[in-house]
């Protein structure tokens, strides 16, 4: 088996900076559903793990290891996303030293969610393979969106016309009906509660909970320690907040947490592809990339038609014991 250090390239993620994992314990590390492990004794947040009790389908109980930061099964915090073992390795010494570790807890499942495809997946695969003793399945596959740091002109000419149109051209209108505002939030509550009222009308509910509202005002002020800069922008017409970004700048790339907007506020503008269009435009005049992160819209996938990379990711549950049979079974 190789040590699972050189094989595996190194690939920052913004959900495995400290700031996103401390916060994360500090909100849901008591959590009642959870059991909080330190793999490594050092209380080093990139070295939690936790167990969690649920049912497979609704009927089969099984106990999985998931790693501090995200959600797993109907444990739901906020979507962590471009994960990757590289710093849980490293911690541990080797992947070898790490599966030691781990093979001494009580567990039935690892799961290990939105590992990118072209980068961890293919090395952790290989290397469980060669680890014998884990049934790696993938339970979910998914695809998040990006554009890379381009001169802003360029970027356009390889949008249609539609959808420059839609994103960048009909952004003047808006002064037709009235003076408009570009502002930044200094108060995250202030900002969530709009998030929230936009996301009500849209979606029938609150896009944070309290608790996930307690999270990102605690990592954003970490993540500035780290380097990182949140970025809770709103646009105003006639001094009302008609749309609002959540957005996260770190290392060279700008991504977009959340956003919402007065849906059909204004005729024939579409206000939340004119604040991306925004966003976007004032990333790679920075000479940064956009990220939009993984899934959909609501009607139709827009992430596709504007970014300039995709990156598939998949989660893997990697099974032991009478899991890894059952899932040999019925071809899992």
């Amino acid at each position: 088996m190789t040590d699972g250090l050189s094989s595996i390239p190194s690939s920052p993620s913004l959900f495995r900076t400290r700031a996103w994992v401390q916060s994360w314990m500090e909100i849901w590390g008591n959590h009642p559903r959870i059991k909080l492990i330190d793999i490594g004794g050092r209380g080093d947040p990139l070295e939690m793990l936790y167990l969690i009790d649920h049912k497979l389908k609704g009927i089969i109980p099984v106990t999985s290891l998931v790693l501090a930061g995200y959600g797993f099964a109907d444990f739901d915090p906020p979507r962590a996303e471009y994960n990757n073992l590289d710093s849980l390795i490293r911690c541990s010494g080797s992947l070898a030293l790490l599966m030691g570790d781990l093979e001494k807890l009580s567990w039935d499942q690892w799961a290990i969610t939105d590992i990118c495809e072209t980068r961890g997946a293919p090395i952790l695969r290989s290397d469980i393979e060669k680890w014998g003793k884990l049934h790696c399945k993938i339970s979910r596959k998914d695809t998040a969106y990006r554009i890379e740091p381009i001169a802003l002109d360029q970027y356009k000419k390889q949008l249609s016309s539609p959808i420059r149109a839609k994103y960048f051209n009909r952004r003047s209108k808006l002064a037709v009906h009235g003076h408009v505002e570009i502002i930044d939030f200094t108060d995250p509550f202030d900002f969530f509660k709009h998030l929230n009222a936009f996301h009500l009308g849209r979606w029938g509910r609150d896009c944070y909970s309290p608790a996930s509202m307690d999270f990102f005002s605690l990592f954003t002020a970490e993540l500035l320690r780290e380097g990182g800069i949140p970025v809770m922008q709103g646009i105003k017409v006639n001094n009302e907040v008609v749309s609002v970004l959540f957005d996260v700048i770190w290392n060279g790339m700008r991504y977009n947490l959340q956003s919402g907007y007065a849906e059909g506020r204004f005729q024939s503008l579409s206000l939340g592809s004119i604040h991306l269009g925004l966003a976007i435009e004032q990333a790679l005049l920075q000479g940064i990339g956009y990220d939009f992160l993984a899934g959909t819209g609501k009607h139709n996938n827009y992430k596709e038609k504007i970014s300039t990379v995709s990156e598939p990711m998949r989660t893997f549950c990697l099974s032991r014991g009478w899991l890894k049979y059952l899932y040999r079974i019925y071809g899992k």
